[in-house]
């Protein structure tokens, strides 16, 4: 699609390829589901570490939690790295990509 000047002359110019708020929007989507994948984890993790009631049975600042139970909530984020990992990466990796292109010249 082309745009033609204000004063209505016929040389056409390029409409903008990349449009600086649809950017945003992505960044923001991506950074949403990390946050959802990271909660998501972490909530495996607490299961894994105080059982079905991990909500109230682990204390809120972990550094209260006993060894075993952080042994528990580390090898349970070990053992789930790999399902959640490459997905967190790769969202990481995209928003890179998109704050990359925001600094070209042709984003609008």
């Amino acid at each position: 699609m082309t745009h033609c000047s204000s004063d209505d002359d016929a040389t056409p110019r390029p409409a903008s390829i990349l449009n600086r708020a649809m950017l945003d929007t992505q960044i923001a989507r991506r950074h949403m589901a990390i946050a959802a994948l990271e909660a998501e984890m972490t909530a495996a993790c607490e299961a894994a570490a105080f059982g079905a009631r991990s909500r109230t049975l682990a204390p809120a600042d972990h550094a209260d939690w006993d060894r075993a139970a952080l042994q528990r909530y580390l090898a349970a984020a070990m053992r789930l790295e790999p399902d959640y990992g490459p997905r967190m990466r790769r969202l990481r990796q995209e928003i890179g990509q998109l704050e990359r292109l925001k600094t070209l010249p042709i984003a609008a």
